[in-house]
């Protein structure tokens, strides 16, 4: 007998599935290559698709990393890192509404001005975009010493990023 796990078949249906049909006998799911699954509905006890076989768990998987590229670069005031994560043309506002260009940001940061010291990253929240691009969304708790004054921030964040050359790129 097969087992049908319904969390993690919705998730393969919404990330991977053309088409899904059931019909009396065997259900038969298309997968996005092309490739095609079929079973008896009379043997199915459940079935698992594998979460990590999904484009949107790769998605996940390579943002999830982008985010920790990116703070472990805040972090050592990477600004060569930092400044290749990013287009050129970005603006980055900070809690207090004040906008920022790139160039201007990553002279603070390499100056000493906004010194990073730990970053944690919570509620990360992951969405593919119809355009190609992706969007982040997350709770940060960052410990710094911003224009000298040292404190701990839980902030929440939204990224945008697209994909350049097989990197990620943040571009809002």
């Amino acid at each position: 007998m097969h087992r049908i796990n319904m969390n993690k078949l919705l998730t393969t249906i919404s990330c991977m599935l053309l088409v899904c049909a059931c019909e009396a006998q065997t259900m038969r799911v298309w997968m996005k290559d092309g490739s095609e699954r079929q079973f008896a509905v009379s043997e199915i006890e459940s079935v698992t698709f594998s979460e990590e076989d999904t484009s949107m768990e790769q998605l996940k998987k390579e943002i999830e990393q982008f985010l920790d590229d990116w703070n472990d670069a805040m972090i050592a005031a990477d600004t060569v890192r930092l400044g290749t994560m990013m287009d050129d043309g970005i603006i980055l506002r900070h809690i207090t509404g004040m906008t920022q260009t790139k160039h201007e940001w990553l002279e603070e940061v390499a100056n000493g001005s906004m010194k990073y010291h730990k970053i944690e990253k919570r509620d990360v929240v992951v969405t593919s975009n119809s355009d190609g691009s992706a969007s982040v969304s997350f709770t940060s708790v960052i410990t710094a010493t911003i224009w000298g004054s040292y404190g701990t921030w839980t902030l929440s964040g939204t990224m945008k990023l697209v994909k350049r050359n097989g990197d990620w790129i943040r571009i809002d």
